[in-house]
């Protein structure tokens, strides 16, 4: 088994912590939708990449599959070590190759057939998943593929709970589910195919429409994943598809039956505190709502 070292953990930013890779690996549901892409799309002889690898599970899932070699591609060093354990104890050390470095600027020593990473928030929050398949496309044969394909995110102004023990809690943003509720319709504002470049500056304005009176003091940004063909993620995981909420500069009141803009200016990665927010009522009905 190799192991090729392109950046040491220490040069570069640190995505994900250990309790990070630790709860991707036994969110079951989330490595079963990957389990069933990759034994969907990898052939016998493939060359895989596994961006991000963590404890390398996906890489492993791929040489199930029957690749011919998978390189891990991994951040921090220490898990690197975790890889190449988890290889020898399921005699596949002889097909991983390990890359202690940064997806989105390794150089892969050759062509590959198929992509796997999987560093997704709602929105493209936090995580470098549009850069890391930016890169790495560069290295992937005519015709090879990506898992997961792609990512369609939402956006839908809501009612969010901030007050949590007795304190106010409204300026960090949050993945969890709370006691929220949803005062409009949801709207599409931003749907990315793997297989292509998503502009990493995303500006988007959606309308939406109230379905019920009330303060809107958030937004919230659920998503989709097209993990394969026949695998689509839509229900949150323990780690997966939890909406993104990012509360709103000033509380907007809504009128049920009126329509608004939401629009929404910020970079892919970027903290959810970065993106500039704002709302305005619809002038009219949009044309075919």
């Amino acid at each position: 088994m190799l192991n090729i070292s392109e950046h040491s953990a220490s040069e570069t930013k640190r995505y994900f912590t250990s309790i990070d890779t630790q709860t991707c690996l036994y969110d079951s549901q989330r490595v079963l939708h990957l389990q069933q892409s990759i034994q969907h799309t990898v052939r016998p002889g493939d060359i895989v990449v596994d961006a991000g690898s963590g404890t390398g599970v996906l890489g492993l899932m791929a040489v199930q599959a029957g690749a011919a070699k998978v390189y891990c591609i991994e951040l921090n060093e220490e898990y690197v070590e975790v890889i190449k354990q988890n290889a020898r104890q399921n005699g596949m050390a002889d097909k991983i190759v390990t890359i202690v470095g940064d997806a989105t600027s390794v150089k892969l020593p050759e062509k590959v057939d198929v992509i796997i990473c999987e560093v997704i928030s709602g929105g493209f929050f936090y995580e470098p998943q549009l850069q890391i398949l930016q890169h790495l496309r560069r290295f992937l044969k005519p015709g090879g593929h990506v898992i997961p394909e792609g990512m369609d995110n939402f956006v839908e102004l809501i009612d969010a709970q901030q007050e949590f023990y007795g304190l106010t809690f409204n300026h960090d943003t949050r993945h969890y589910q709370c006691d929220d509720t949803s005062l409009t319709t949801r709207s599409k504002y931003l749907a990315a195919d793997f297989l292509h470049d998503t502009p990493l500056h995303i500006q988007a304005t959606r309308t939406v429409r109230c379905t019920t009176s009330g303060t809107a003091n958030a937004i919230r940004i659920p998503y989709f994943i097209r993990f394969s063909e026949s695998v689509i993620g839509t229900t949150p995981t323990e780690f997966l598809l939890n909406p993104q909420v990012l509360f709103l500069p000033k509380p907007v009141a809504l009128q049920a039956g009126a329509y608004y803009d939401v629009s929404l200016d910020y970079e892919a990665s970027a903290s959810p505190l970065s993106c500039r927010i704002q709302v305005r009522k619809h002038p009219a009905r949009p044309h075919g709502k």
